[in-house]
């Protein structure tokens, strides 16, 4: 008898390829998931003052995070700038103790016809009983 054969064979694949109930119970969850069906169970929407509060924190913690990103930023290109001014700075500060020698104001000076003293300074001592 031939007649059920065929029958027993495809019976025993459509058990074989039935979706086991976790497999289901994904695909059912992702399902809702994708359509908003989560968001309309009450538990959800009695804790939406509280998610709502978590979503305002991530937020606060974004934007935190970027603004310390600009700050640092900011520091460097100050620090960077600090560095060339210091530079220039000391470069300017030995180029003026340089052309404030003796011999360096001198050489300057005998442009203008002016010439170093060759007899040194006195002293003028003032009696004190005068000024008192």
């Amino acid at each position: 008898m031939a007649k059920n054969v065929l029958i027993d064979h495809i019976d025993e694949k459509v058990v074989d390829k039935k979706p086991t109930k976790k497999g289901n119970k994904t695909m059912s969850a992702f399902k809702k998931i994708l359509n908003g069906e989560f968001l309309s169970k009450k538990e959800i929407i009695d804790n939406l003052p509280f998610f709502s509060f978590v979503s305002l924190l991530m937020v606060l913690l974004i934007s935190w995070g970027y603004y310390t990103e600009s700050i640092g930023k900011t520091e460097a290109k100050l620090e960077k700038e600090l560095s060339e001014l210091n530079s220039e700075y000391f470069t300017l500060g030995s180029e003026y103790n340089r052309l404030s020698r003796q011999t360096q104001v001198a050489e300057r000076l005998k442009e203008t016809g002016l010439k170093e003293s060759t007899n040194p300074p006195k002293k003028i001592e003032v009696n004190t009983y005068v000024f008192k």
